[in-house]
């Protein structure tokens, strides 16, 4: 515990710089402060987003969209100086806490990458989105030369990743050897950022209803994420059936959610890729932040201002903030601590 609370401390009023929608990726852009929150727990960490100026947020600032609430807003609330800023955004963006050994090894995302042959324009219209910081150079002369070379390349998914262009799909140097490589046996991740970290739309390219390549925007909800799809891309998406929409023998077969059957242990891959690839089963901008074998994804959301949020989880049954990022880093991203088949 006294590890952890120096951790907290040291990580503490976090600031992660961010560009205002819409903006290109220049050289000397003015950066907006985003302020945020790294508590990691045993394998918890999601790097919360304490403030933002208004003009990084998702209103378009209408009369229309509501006010700023009761003239009372409670108590002002110090703000933390013991934080370190650097270590925050780098939490927050690359921080597995060791997942990349599920989606790696159990789940095999990078392998089913590989295999269906995905583009980074497939990646992008999925949600999932590119930071044009991270792109190596080569790559982004090539991709003002020609952007097709790039876009409709599987390999150059591959590239990306090991560069650790791909928002929320850090790469981490398994082996050791210095060098990010996946076909050499690196592993792949998640961290806070796949859910909550879109780039700038039209900075340099923007799928229709996708992800863009342009800057991170930390703390902003990714609504066009379509997070099932994502995860049916892997080649053995059976290993997320904590998170599924099951037919429990303990509930006498019978399911809850979206989809008019539930999956089983028997269930095969093609069925769990079915359900997740099903928008009318799990919408796109959504995420099941429950291992209840209920089908009830939830919209995405922004993490501004946690400090005010609570009380947490999708559904607002979690009393400590703590206790939610122990949900997420220590079950909905490695459910092997439940039971996968």
């Amino acid at each position: 515990m006294q590890n952890v609370r120096q951790f907290s401390k040291r990580t503490a009023g976090l600031q992660s710089g961010g560009s205002r929608v819409g903006h290109s990726p220049l050289p000397g852009f003015a950066m907006r402060p985003l302020v945020c929150i790294a508590l990691p727990l045993r394998c918890a960490g999601l790097a919360l987003v304490l403030s933002l100026s208004a003009a990084c947020g998702d209103s378009t600032g209408s009369d229309s969209e509501g006010n700023s609430g009761p003239a009372d807003q409670g108590p002002t609330l110090p703000v933390r100086t013991d934080g370190d800023p650097a270590l925050g955004r780098e939490v927050y963006r690359f921080e597995t806490f060791g997942n990349e050994r599920f989606f790696t090894d159990a789940l095999r995302l990078p392998a089913g990458m590989v295999a269906a042959g995905t583009t980074p324009r497939q990646l992008l219209a999925l949600g999932v989105s590119i930071d044009i910081d991270a792109v190596p150079q080569a790559i982004r002369t090539q991709l003002t030369a020609n952007l097709a070379s790039v876009l409709d390349n599987p390999a150059m998914t591959i590239a990306l990743i090991n560069a650790n262009a791909v928002v929320g799909l850090p790469i981490k140097d398994s082996n050791g050897d210095g060098v990010l490589n996946v076909a050499n046996g690196d592993k792949v991740g998640t961290s806070c950022a796949l859910c909550h970290s879109p780039a700038a739309e039209g900075a340099v390219f923007t799928a229709p209803n996708g992800g863009s390549i342009g800057r991170r925007q930390d703390g902003l909800a990714v609504h066009n994420l379509d997070f099932g799809r994502l995860m049916a891309t892997a080649t053995n998406s059976r290993a997320l059936y904590p998170l599924l929409q099951l037919a429990l023998s303990a509930n006498g077969g019978k399911t809850l959610g979206r989809a008019p059957v539930g999956l089983t242990e028997t269930s095969t891959e093609a069925q769990v890729d079915a359900y997740l690839s099903n928008p009318q089963f799990y919408p796109v901008g959504m995420f099941d932040d429950t291992f209840d074998g209920n089908g009830d994804p939830m919209h995405n959301v922004p993490l501004f201002r946690q400090d005010l949020a609570a009380p947490f989880g999708s559904e607002g049954a979690i009393a400590r903030l703590d206790n939610f990022f122990n949900l997420v880093y220590t079950g909905l991203f490695v459910p092997t601590t439940l039971t996968t088949p």
